[in-house]
């Protein structure tokens, strides 16, 4: 089981999954998306939100200001994401939403006791 603490701010994806409960995080398999290993997410290579986040230091979506929502933005809302989320009923959105209005603490507490990796909708 992977020794980093489940409440750590730091398993907060750029785009707003936690991945302190990912079942392959918690197996040590993955890294999530801020790794630089070969351990890191399945989609990183294709995300086009990690590089954007990095271009602009942002910790996640939550930290841009170029946008009133992140539903207005292109890259965080390409039509395939949008399918995933709907078939899922998960909104990676509600979570950068909470991150912005409650801070990234209660955010992880919040996904922590529910045991989430994204919110459900």
């Amino acid at each position: 089981m992977n020794t980093k603490q489940q409440t750590d701010i730091n398993l907060i994806s750029y785009c707003g999954f936690y991945c302190g409960e990912c079942p392959k995080f918690k197996k040590d398999e993955c890294e999530g998306c801020k790794g630089e290993t070969a351990k890191c997410a399945v989609g990183y290579k294709a995300c086009k939100v990690r590089p954007c986040c990095l271009e602009n230091a942002y910790s996640s979506c939550a930290d841009c200001e170029k946008y009133s929502s992140v539903k207005e933005c292109q890259i965080y809302n390409p039509l395939l994401i949008r399918f995933g989320q709907f078939i899922t009923r998960t909104n990676r959105r509600k979570g950068i939403e909470m991150i912005q209005k409650k801070g990234e603490l209660e955010f992880v507490a919040f996904m922590a006791d529910k045991k989430w990796v994204t919110v459900k909708s």
